[in-house]
């Protein structure tokens, strides 16, 4: 078993999702892969379906 770094990836996002991320950079003063750290790790909100 070889242990091999992970390259660099690009992923293709619409324009809403850009802005969510241009937004979360600003508002948190990091760049995109702390913007990105970020919204991984903000639990999801529960929906009022959900028995409220």
């Amino acid at each position: 078993m070889t242990d091999e770094t992970p390259g660099p990836r690009t992923i293709e996002v619409t324009d809403d999702v850009y802005d969510v991320l241009k937004r979360t950079t600003d508002s948190r003063d990091t760049d995109i892969n702390g913007a990105l750290r970020y919204l991984i790790e903000v639990p999801t909100p529960r929906t009022a379906a959900d028995g409220d």
